[in-house]
C-alpha cells in the first residue's frame, strides 16, 4: 500500500500563511525604519549660535529667534526648542534653584517660582526637544556649557 499523498490544499494554506506572516514582519519593519515619531519639535525655532565664543566676547554668541532677538514673546501653552547653529555644544537650561545648584551657576535674573527646563547638550546642526511653557511669566535661561550665554522667553 502507498502512503496517501499530502493533499495540495494544505500544503497551499501553509504557504499562504507563511507568506502573510512575512508581509507583516516586513510591513512592522519598514513603519519602525521610516516613523520618526513626527517631524521633530514643534513650537517656535530659537537658535543657538556661537563665533569665536568667549566670556570677554559675549555677544558673538548666544540664542536668537527670527528677529534676531534674545529676548521672545509666546503665549501659554505654546512650546519652543532650540537648534545649535553653532560650532560648539550648547543647552538651554532655565535660571531656577535647582539649576542654579545643579550647575553651579547663579544667573543674573532668576525665574522665581516658574517651572524649570532643561535641553541637555544640543550638538552642532541638532535641536533640543520642544519645551511647552504654560505658566505665565519671563523664563531666563542660560547655556550651561558656556554660562554667560543668556536668553529670556517671556510668557503671556
Amino acid at each position: 500500500m502507498e502512503a496517501p499523498a499530502a493533499k495540495p490544499r494544505n500544503r497551499n494554506m501553509m504557504l499562504v500563511g507563511i507568506v502573510i506572516v512575512v508581509l507583516i514582519v516586513v510591513g512592522v519593519g519598514a513603519f519602525e525604519l521610516f516613523n520618526t515619531g513626527g517631524s521633530g519639535p514643534k513650537g517656535t525655532q530659537l537658535k543657538m549660535f556661537d563665533s569665536g565664543c568667549s566670556p570677554a566676547n559675549p555677544p558673538i554668541c548666544g540664542f536668537k529667534d527670527a528677529s534676531g532677538s534674545n529676548s521672545t514673546t509666546l503665549t501659554a501653552g505654546n512650546s519652543v526648542y532650540w537648534t545649535n547653529t553653532g560650532s560648539l555644544p550648547h543647552t538651554a537650561t532655565s535660571c531656577d534653584s535647582t539649576n542654579s545648584a545643579k550647575y553651579s551657576y547663579t544667573c543674573p535674573q532668576t525665574n522665581g517660582s516658574l517651572p524649570s527646563f532643561d535641553t541637555s547638550t544640543v550638538a552642532n546642526g541638532a535641536s533640543s526637544n520642544s519645551v511647552t511653557l504654560t505658566t505665565k511669566g519671563t523664563y531666563y535661561y542660560f547655556c550651561s556649557v558656556h554660562s554667560f550665554m543668556h536668553g529670556a522667553i517671556v510668557v503671556q
